[in-house]
């Protein structure tokens, strides 16, 4: 009879690692407590399931080992899938126990399913009156020949248009990284970039004219790399720490002007010194991730918080400082079928960031074309529903976004096509330069430029990474 309640209260335990919305795995965790339940010895860890993914690799990220002495309500026993999970390569773990050699001994059974390992993160094509076309994508292979290393890259090119002074983008980058250094919970990750850039600036007209005959164009490179260390400081959450140096040379035009509207010539103000300079960032990320599905969410949240230094101190050029944050929540609605999420996204950046640091308008506004590995290559502005002047500020250094959306489960099973929701959303923006804030001739609420966005689409989880077909960009290029 004591063994059975052994068996019973260590299920209780590993049913914290059942599929669940995260909301209330978080509670469960919190709630488990290391001294609930019989005494029980780890006899044995048995791994099956895993073909491309070796074994070591898994069982370094169990929190339990072999030897262990624990009692059925330890929390590590709930945090286990979860850990395995994190890894990445994995669609599917599930934990069990049985009963071992003698009383008290039990054995824990690790039953994964392994996704793919190279991941498709990011395939960009498009065309616009700024450049004829542009293609580029972003490979990762997850797990290096089994061995747990992160390898990847990417690149992308840009063919350039009519406008004055253009020329064809290119950008190249590669990464290695190992998330857990010898079973431990540290981390070590590192990068390389090249980027050729031909940086568009407007010299006449208003901001709902996009025709290249608007428009110069200059040309600046960069190159460098950047290295960091990671840690887990919870199950579900990992601090981070990197340093980027950066080489740039940069074309910028003597004293370039804009005439508006009203005939008023204005300086231009390109943020990018002249010839040779170096930029040199410290910066802290923290990412706590409580999502029971971390690619088609159907509850729990997530939260990213990153600031980045640079100065002179540390042997920059540029002395700014730069903070973004986002936070995302999801509610399943009737079961999991239906999911109404919160997104919320907002960044400041203070002091003499380069040009390409700073806030752009498609980082909040997703009806609007999005850098190409960081590269402009559309010169249209938002759409301005609300006639806040919304689409007056393409570069700024105060902006976010806030959003609502709901997604509706189309399928889910075991195929190379795991899942697909159908999602459409809604919400506020806005993107502003500190001075015109400052000086602004009317009140602070009728002086932001925020404005309404729109989204809808279709999210494919696959087996080589997530596809997302928007509309977004479709909705944003109509004219009303």
């Amino acid at each position: 009879m004591r063994w059975g309640m052994a068996i019973i209260a260590a299920a209780v335990a590993l049913s914290l690692a059942r599929p669940a919305p995260a909301q209330n795995r978080a509670a469960a965790e919190a709630d488990a407590d290391a001294s609930f339940g019989p005494v029980l010895v780890i006899e044995r860890i048995e791994v099956d399931g895993n073909r491309s993914t070796a074994e070591r690799l898994i069982r370094r990220a169990l929190p339990v080992h072999e030897g262990d002495v624990l009692r059925a309500g330890d929390r590590r026993l709930g945090e286990a899938k979860y850990k395995v999970l994190a890894l990445g390569y994995f669609r599917e773990v599930d934990l069990s126990l049985r009963k071992g050699s003698a009383r008290g001994k039990v054995v824990l059974s690790v039953h994964v399913v392994e996704r793919g390992t190279v991941v498709l993160n990011l395939l960009q094509f498009g065309t616009s009156r700024a450049s004829p076309w542009w293609l580029g994508a972003d490979l990762t292979e997850r797990n290096f020949l089994g061995t747990g290393i992160g390898v990847g890259g990417g690149l992308l090119y840009a063919a350039h248009g009519d406008i004055v002074g253009s020329s064809n983008q290119w950008a190249g980058e590669l990464r290695v990284a190992d998330q857990s250094i010898a079973g431990s919970t540290l981390g070590v990750h590192a990068g390389v970039l090249f980027k050729r850039a031909s940086e568009p600036y407007r010299i006449d007209g208003s901001p709902s004219q996009g025709g290249v005959d608007h428009f110069r164009a200059f040309d600046y490179r960069r190159i460098g790399g950047v290295a960091g260390l990671g840690v887990d400081v919870t199950a579900l959450a990992r601090l981070s720490t990197d340093l980027r140096v950066e080489r740039i040379r940069a074309d910028v035009p003597d004293a370039p002007t804009r005439t508006l509207p009203d005939g008023q010539v204005v300086a231009v103000d390109l943020p990018l010194r002249p010839g040779t300079s170096r930029l040199v960032t410290a910066s802290v990320g923290f990412d706590r991730d409580t999502r029971a599905d971390p690619v088609l969410p159907f509850g729990g949240d997530r939260l990213v918080l990153v600031g980045e230094l640079g100065h002179q101190l540390f042997g920059s050029d540029y002395d700014y400082t730069r903070v973004l944050a986002r936070y995302e929540h999801w509610w399943p609605v009737h079961g999991r079928a239906h999911v109404l999420a919160v997104k919320l996204l907002g960044g400041m950046v203070l002091g003499d960031p380069p040009l390409f640091e700073q806030l752009y308008a498609s980082d909040f506004n997703r009806m609007l074309t999005p850098r190409a590995f960081g590269l402009v290559v559309s010169t249209e502005s938002a759409p301005n529903y609300l006639g806040t002047a919304a689409d007056e500020v393409t570069y700024g250094e105060l902006g976010g976004a806030a959003a609502v959306e709901y997604s509706y489960r189309l399928f889910r099973h075991r195929s190379r096509i795991y899942g697909g929701d159908l999602f459409v959303g809604a919400g506020l923006w806005g993107l502003t330069r500190l001075h015109r804030l400052n000086a602004r001739d009317r009140g602070l609420y009728r002086s932001l430029p925020i404005d309404l966005f729109f989204d809808a689409g279709l999210r494919l989880d696959t087996e080589i990474g997530i596809f997302e077909l928007t509309l977004a960009n479709a909705f944003g290029r109509v004219e009303l």
